[in-house]
């Protein structure tokens, strides 16, 4: 009976997932066509970037509200600066160092001046919306560019190249979590930072290092957003940041820190892009959309909570 208890935890959310996908294929057949499948998985890979970086932050037992203005920022840095012709190499590490600067200031907020994560990214996010206003002027910025355009649009192998993308940042977190020092110590700081520091990890920059990652994975998915609508806007990466957080929640990470696995936020945002791409397919108002996202957070970190006092109850 114990074993089946464990294996419904692991495996809940792969069988929730598969149990999704058949009543929206009967719903609606057009779900299981080849251009719906690759055209959600396409439009996975943004979130599922931005997912591989939360997931490392939750873990750590922080939050990252921030990720969805930088997306959006990072595309219209890019997007400009290939339209004044820099070269694209130049532009990645430019946005590579924004994501860097990002979140330099907001780890040294969180473990620096000891202000709350959320606290913390919501300012963060202000302050790169207004950067994200001050690009585009609140107009939409084309962008023609082939290397963009075969980042966004075009497939190798029959797979969108997003969705590589997608799995490097994946096989990344991955690394990070299980072969690496910091992994270990991101677990650690998650559990029990103070615990953590009593036993001489340096704390401060584990939570430092996490956000500069996070920062820096949601900079690059700004430029598969931009490379895949061809566009930057003033609203661009608007709530992803919610989808990241959900993704990576529905995959089993625990909301308090210190337990999770990158691998299962593939899940998470497989779970997700089916629940959005259902809701266009059926013509359902994209306002139900938000409602439903709020109520699988609030379900699954309920979920999470009652398990754990169940737990320690026991």
């Amino acid at each position: 009976m114990k074993i089946n208890k464990i294996n419904l935890r692991n495996y809940g959310v792969i069988i929730g997932f598969i149990v999704l996908c058949a009543i929206i294929s009967i719903a609606s057949p057009a779900f299981l066509t080849t251009r719906n499948i690759l055209n959600l998985l396409r439009q996975s890979a943004v979130v599922g970037v931005l997912s591989a970086g939360m997931t490392l932050i939750i873990i750590s037992g922080n939050f990252d509200i921030s990720v969805g203005y930088i997306c959006g920022c990072a595309g219209a840095i890019a997007a400009v600066l290939l339209n004044k012709g820099v070269p694209f190499l130049i532009m990645i590490l430019a946005v590579i160092g924004f994501g860097v600067l990002v979140g330099t200031v907001s780890g040294f907020a969180v473990s620096k001046l000891a202000i709350p994560s959320m606290i913390a990214t919501l300012g963060m996010g202000q302050v790169v919306n207004g950067a994200l206003l001050l690009i585009t002027g609140g107009y939409p910025i084309s962008i023609d560019n082939p290397v963009m355009s075969f980042i966004g649009k075009d497939s190798f192998l029959g797979i969108p190249v997003p969705i590589y993308l997608f799995i490097i940042a994946i096989l990344i977190v991955n690394f990070i979590l299980l072969k690496t020092v910091l992994g270990r110590h991101i677990y650690s700081v998650g559990g029990n930072d103070e615990t953590s520091r009593l036993s001489g990890i340096r704390v401060d920059l584990v939570k430092i290092i996490t956000f500069i990652i996070s920062s820096v994975l949601a900079a690059l998915s700004g430029i598969i957003l931009t490379a895949r609508v061809g566009t930057a806007t003033a609203t661009a990466g608007t709530g992803y940041e919610l989808d990241a957080i959900a993704a990576v929640v529905i995959g089993g990470t625990c909301v308090s820190g210190g337990e999770g696995n990158a691998w299962k936020t593939i899940i998470g945002v497989l779970f997700m892009s089916v629940i959005s791409n259902s809701f266009n397919l059926l013509e359902v108002h994209v306002y139900f959309q938000y409602v439903l996202k709020g109520l699988i957070i609030l379900i699954a970190v309920g979920f999470d909570s009652y398990n754990r006092k169940r737990a320690a109850a026991n």
